[in-house]
C-alpha cells in the first residue's frame, strides 16, 4: 500500500467514525437504542425486515422491546449504527495490513487506535446487555471520542508536514494547548450524562437552574448535570480565549490558526447548545436536529482542539526533521 492510499484510507476512517458517532447520537435521541434487543444480531437476524421476518424467526410481537413497538425506522437508526461500525473496523484492519509498509512513525498511534476499538466494541455490546443504562451509554461515547482523537492523530501522522524553523514553544502554551481537547473530552462526557438521563430541559432557560444556581445532587442530579455541563462549557470557551491569545504572541502561524478555529468551533457549539436549550419549550419539533447537530459539531471541535497541540509538535521541527532523514542506501 501506496503512502498516498494510506493516507486517504486513514482521512476515510476518520470520516467513517465521525458519521458512526453521529448516526450514534441519532439513534439515542430517537430513543431507538433497544430498537434491536440483542447482540450482534437484531431479532436473532442479520437483515430484520420486513417485520414479518422477524416474527416468522420466532418474535411473534415483532419489533416489541420490554412492552415498547419499535418502527422500522428505529430499528433502522440501530442496525445502521451497527452497520457503520463494522465498516470502521474494516477500515482499521485495511490500515493495519497496510502499516507493514508505512514508516514506523504511524505505529503508537495505529496501535492505541485498536487498543480503543476493542474496548468499544465491548462497550456497545454492553449497551445492549445492560439496556442503554446510563453509565454504559457515557462510557461507550467517551471512548468513542478517544477512538476519533486517536483515528485523527494516526491520519495526522501520514501526512507530510511542509518545511519551517524549529521553534521554541513555552510550557505556557504547551500546557494550554493539551488541556484543550481534555476539556471539550470532560465536557461532552457531561453533556452524555446530561442527555442519557433526559436532563437537557430541567432547568428551563439561561442563565440559572429554576432559580438556583448550584442545584444539590441529593435534590436533583438531572438540574446538577445539567449545570455541571454549563460550567465545563464556560471553561472551556475561556480556556480557548487564553490559548488565542498565547497563541498569538508566539508568531507561530500555523498555530494561531489552529487556536483561531477552535475558539470559532467552541463558539459555535456554545450557539448550538443554547439553542437545543430553548427548543425543549419553544420549539420542540427542532429539538431532534439540534439536539444531532450538537452532538456532531462537539466531535468536530474535539478534534479541532487535537490540532492544536500537533501544529506545536510540528512546529518544534521533530517530524520535519524525521521526514528528512535520509534513508540508508540499499545494497
Amino acid at each position: 500500500m501506496t503512502p498516498r492510499t494510506f493516507q486517504f484510507l486513514a482521512f476515510a476512517t476518520l470520516a467513517m467514525t465521525i458519521l458512526l458517532i453521529i448516526v450514534g447520537g441519532a439513534t439515542r435521541v430517537y430513543d431507538a437504542g433497544m430498537a434491536c434487543p440483542d447482540w450482534p444480531h437484531c431479532y436473532s437476524l442479520w437483515w430484520p425486515w420486513p417485520e414479518s421476518r422477524v416474527i416468522a424467526a420466532g418474535h411473534l410481537e415483532g419489533y416489541m422491546v420490554n412492552g415498547q413497538h419499535y418502527t422500522w425506522w428505529q430499528v433502522l437508526l440501530e442496525w445502521g449504527h451497527r452497520g457503520l461500525a463494522a465498516i470502521v473496523g474494516f477500515g482499521l484492519i485495511g490500515l493495519l495490513i497496510g502499516s507493514l509498509w508505512q514508516d514506523k512513525k504511524i505505529n503508537a498511534p495505529l496501535i492505541l487506535a485498536t487498543l480503543l476499538l476493542i474496548i468499544q466494541i465491548k462497550l456497545g455490546a454492553m449497551t445492549v446487555w445492560f439496556s442503554n443504562l446510563h453509565w454504559t451509554v457515557i462510557l461507550h461515547l467517551g471512548n468513542a471520542m478517544l477512538f476519533t482523537m486517536a483515528l485523527c492523530w494516526l491520519w495526522w501522522r501520514t501526512r507530510v508536514p511542509s518545511p519551517n524553523q524549529p521553534a521554541k514553544i513555552s510550557p505556557l502554551l504547551w500546557g494550554l494547548a493539551i488541556l484543550g481537547p481534555a476539556l471539550v473530552w470532560l465536557t461532552m462526557l457531561i453533556g452524555a450524562a446530561v442527555s442519557s438521563t433526559h436532563s437537557g430541559g430541567v432547568c428551563g432557560g439561561l442563565f440559572s437552574c429554576a432559580g438556583v444556581w448550584w442545584p444539590s445532587p441529593q435534590v436533583d442530579v438531572g438540574q446538577h448535570l445539567h449545570m455541571q455541563h454549563r460550567l465545563f462549557a464556560l471553561l472551556t470557551f475561556a480556556h480557548s480565549v487564553a490559548l488565542l491569545v498565547v497563541a498569538k504572541r508566539s508568531g507561530i502561524l500555523a498555530v494561531r490558526r489552529a487556536a483561531l478555529a477552535l475558539h470559532g468551533m467552541i463558539l459555535g457549539q456554545v450557539v448550538l447548545g443554547i439553542l437545543t436549550l430553548y427548543s425543549f419549550a419553544s420549539y420542540p419539533g427542532l429539538y431532534y436536529p439540534l439536539s444531532i447537530a450538537h452532538l456532531g459539531w462537539g466531535t468536530l471541535t474535539l478534534l479541532a482542539a487535537l490540532l492544536v497541540p500537533l501544529h506545536l509538535k510540528a512546529a518544534t521541527g521533530v517530524d520535519n526533521r524525521a521526514a528528512a532523514k535520509p534513508k540508508p542506501a540499499k545494497r
